[in-house]
């Protein structure tokens, strides 16, 4: 699943055989979850530290609702079938859901895991009976449709659900207000303290993850860094007042935004507008009013809110033409080093953050516009589930409107060797059929002369080809001689006809 889009997937020669084809001990399963008549636009799928259910969580954003779901790691252990015979798929287990407010419309989702001191360490002869050691607590965030980030803390609930099912509660801790339209992609700090998100408003924004207030506003850009920033005529010197004949700043769409290390001191931003090339972007932290760096120091747990008058800067380190067409969905890898862009024209791109290329782009393999993408957690570490039984380690996958799914690997040939077929003879064409009716009567005569030259050979020039006369005696002539005068031909005077 991917960590700042919805999942999906799209075909290449390099995929390996689906699921359908795989041997009987494939660890790839189905799990069916149904929404209704209501359409899913994004989706998140993790694990938290401590699992009592040994689940995997799954976040399903569907219109104002978000909906929490839970997928056993072990499947059955027989397939159950229906009155039809066919099987019955798995279905994910209900554990919760919220509804983000009316008209706010959920886009994406994630999770953290949250560390908070709640009574500060005090190692004093008196005060030492007081230490607690961090609480741990799941948070989710939701970027809305209408530009709002919304954070909640996830607590079991006291009731149960269907067949004593363990339900959680969602407790809204905070709404981040700064977007002025739909958020693209969201992901928290490494550390849980702040959440990142990027919109269709041209930026990128950092939030605190429970007060909700604005830390620090990426301004992305989408025009070729080497040349001149686009000047717009000025509205007050132009002729005509219509706001319709005025030329307007290209929309920036921001579709993902990502830290690029553990103690988040950098970004990456993918953005593009409607038409020509998409731009990455990377940001490097450049201070905080109050000191540290985001998020406190590296491995220490949250004490407190970071106090609202406290912002981050953040300063462009590069700027990068990633795709020549617009870009319509990202994901990017949990360790930093890979995104996958979806384009409009429905290519995949596998784009190497470090050494800022293209590792592999697979061209227009959808017919519609990429609607989501979702790149391996962590490349070429962890087997996912029927990579073993393919040979075949996917790094993305990718959906469409064109309602096709499929993945993609960086690899150029599956692990596991397939024996070769034996050769068949080639097929012959009609021609080389013709030719070979018509002369195969013919070869059969020349063969047979042959047979017969060389036995009156033998009979008729032993003597002449013997080796003491071709060697002692110079006896080439004579063998030539009577080779074509005795036995390939004979003179008129020769010729006659004996009757009986």
């Amino acid at each position: 699943m991917p960590k700042n889009d919805d999942s999906g997937a799209s075909a290449d020669d390099d995929l390996a055989p689906p699921s359908s084809t795989s041997s009987p001990t494939s660890t790839t399963r189905q799990i069916e979850i149904s929404t209704g008549e209501a359409l899913c636009f994004g989706v998140y799928a993790f694990r938290p530290y401590k699992d009592p259910l040994n689940m995997v969580r799954l976040i399903a954003c569907v219109g104002d609702e978000v909906l929490l779901y839970g997928i056993p790691l072990v499947g059955p252990a027989e397939p159950s079938f229906d009155a039809d015979g066919e099987e019955r798929k798995e279905e994910a287990i209900f554990l919760g859901k919220t509804n983000v407010g009316k008209g706010y419309g959920a886009n994406v989702a994630t999770y953290t895991l949250l560390l908070k001191q709640f009574t500060p360490p005090s190692w004093g002869p008196q005060q030492q009976q007081s230490f607690q050691p961090p609480k741990e607590l799941d948070y989710i965030a939701v970027g809305c449709e209408n530009g709002i980030v919304v954070t909640y803390q996830l607590n079991p609930s006291s009731s149960a659900g269907d067949n004593g099912t363990p339900q959680y509660e969602f407790t809204k801790v905070a709404e981040c207000q700064g977007h002025t339209k739909a958020v693209c992609a969201i992901q928290f700090h490494p550390r849980g303290t702040h959440v990142l998100s990027s919109a269709k408003d041209g930026t990128a924004r950092v939030f605190d993850t429970e007060t909700g207030s604005e830390m620090a506003v990426l301004k992305c850009e989408v025009h070729d860094p080497k040349g001149p920033a686009p000047v717009l005529p000025d509205p007050s010197k132009m002729k005509t007042k219509d706001p319709r004949m005025m030329k307007r700043a290209p929309q920036i769409l921001v579709r993902g935004c990502a830290y690029g290390d553990l103690e988040g001191k950098s970004i990456y931003t993918v953005a593009s507008g409607k038409r020509g090339p998409a731009y990455l972007t990377k940001w490097k932290f450049g201070g905080m009013k109050g000191g540290g760096p985001p998020g406190g120091p590296p491995g220490a747990p949250v004490q407190q809110s970071t106090p609202t008058d406290q912002r981050l800067s953040f300063n462009q380190q590069f700027r990068i033409e990633c795709s020549p067409v617009p870009v319509s969905a990202t994901s990017f890898s949990a360790d930093g080093t890979l995104v996958v862009l979806g384009s409009v024209n429905g290519s995949i791109s596998l784009y190497h953050l470090e050494s800022q290329s293209v590792l592999k782009k697979f061209d227009e393999v959808h017919d519609l516009p990429v609607t989501c993408v979702a790149s391996r957690p962590i490349p070429n570490v962890l087997l996912l589930p029927g990579e073993l039984e393919g040979g075949v380690n996917f790094d993305a996958v990718s959906a469409s409107a064109d309602n096709r799914l499929g993945r993609f690997t960086l690899q150029k040939k599956s692990r596991i060797q397939k024996s070769k077929p034996p050769r068949s003879a080639r097929k012959k064409s009609v021609f080389e059929v013709y030719l070979w009716e018509i002369l195969r009567v013919p070869l059969y005569v020349l063969l047979l002369l042959t047979i017969a030259a060389i036995r009156d050979t033998v009979d008729i020039c032993k003597q002449e080809f013997g080796l003491s006369a071709l060697v002692m005696d110079g006896g080439v002539p004579a063998a030539g001689h009577c080779l074509y005068r005795e036995v390939l031909w004979a003179e008129e005077s020769r010729v006659s006809f004996v009757p009986e």
